[in-house]
């Protein structure tokens, strides 16, 4: 017997929370490609029960990802993003087996059925709508919750005061930049305060491309290529991986992570070639910080 297919508002998610979207299909597709950079079952299953959520929508988005029509870079490129947060997971439970992962703007991420090691304590926070979707298409249990709350307001972070002491690993991956340049200051500066000795893995982009972003070019790329909303735009970005460590003593860069460091040969000899130029692996990057005490 199958189960039921879940009832989605379509229309309830925000522009920005639309793309959730973009890498849950993504991992979708790329688990069907001939040498996939990595296999998500569960996103397979969800994309399967969203086709059906979105069956007869008018949205060209949702027409596109029921027919499986995402540029083939963007699925990969996505797909080899997803595996380093898996790998950065991974080698945070080597570490601490029993630590709590945070996973910031979670949307539909699936990283939990990926690499979860029986031990740890997952933690998911995306806004209401988003929550409600994962209620519906996820199971909570005794060692995964889900928090309906923004990012940027900080009560939520009072569910956390039971790991305080623990190791904790946050997680942000697809977030920051679309949040203001003082909402994520803000929140590290926080996450720092209230959780000395956690680490921080996010997703950036360079502050010289946020405007870039916001060209006509940009806006054909993300509204009449990717069919997303006009509100899903860029907000904030850094000058490069060591300009949180200036805003307050303890946090410390670890290291940087580029798509680009993989040497996948399906990203093709063009995008390996702008790999070797420091700008072109700045524009969209990962970078990784201990969140030690301010002395």
């Amino acid at each position: 017997m199958t189960n039921p297919t879940p009832v989605l508002d379509v229309d309830a998610l925000s522009d920005i929370s639309e793309t959730l979207l973009l890498p849950l299909y993504s991992r979708a597709i790329e688990s069907s490609a001939s040498k996939p950079v990595l296999t998500d079952h569960k996103a397979v299953a969800i994309a399967a029960q969203l086709d059906q959520a979105f069956a007869g929508s008018q949205r060209r988005l949702h027409r596109n990802l029921v027919a499986r029509k995402l540029p083939s870079k963007l699925t990969l490129t996505m797909g080899l993003r997803t595996r380093r947060f898996d790998r950065y997971a991974q080698e945070f439970l080597a570490r601490a087996p029993e630590g709590v992962i945070v996973s910031l703007g979670c949307g539909l991420d699936t990283r939990f059925e990926r690499v979860d090691n029986g031990r740890a304590r997952w933690i998911d926070l995306d806004l209401p709508p988003v929550i409600d979707w994962r209620r519906k298409l996820f199971e909570e249990g005794a060692r995964r919750t889900f928090i309906a709350c923004s990012v940027t307001d900080h009560s939520w972070l009072e569910r956390l005061a039971p790991y305080r002491g623990r190791p904790l690993l946050f997680l942000a991956e697809g977030l920051f930049m679309y949040l203001e340049p003082g909402s994520v200051k803000a929140l590290v500066l926080e996450l720092q305060r209230q959780f000395p000795g956690s680490e921080l893995v996010a997703e950036v982009i360079h502050a010289r491309w946020v405007t870039r972003m916001r060209s006509r070019f940009v806006k054909y790329k993300f509204q009449q290529q990717l069919h997303l909303a006009e509100g899903a735009t860029f907000q904030s970005g850094i000058d490069g991986g060591r300009e949180p460590e200036q805003w307050s003593p303890g946090i410390q860069l670890v290291d940087e992570w580029t798509y680009f460091d993989d040497n996948e040969p399906r990203l093709g000899w063009l995008l390996a070639l702008l790999g070797r130029f420091a700008s072109a692996r700045q524009i969209q990057w990962t970078v990784h910080y201990r969140l030690s005490a301010a002395t």
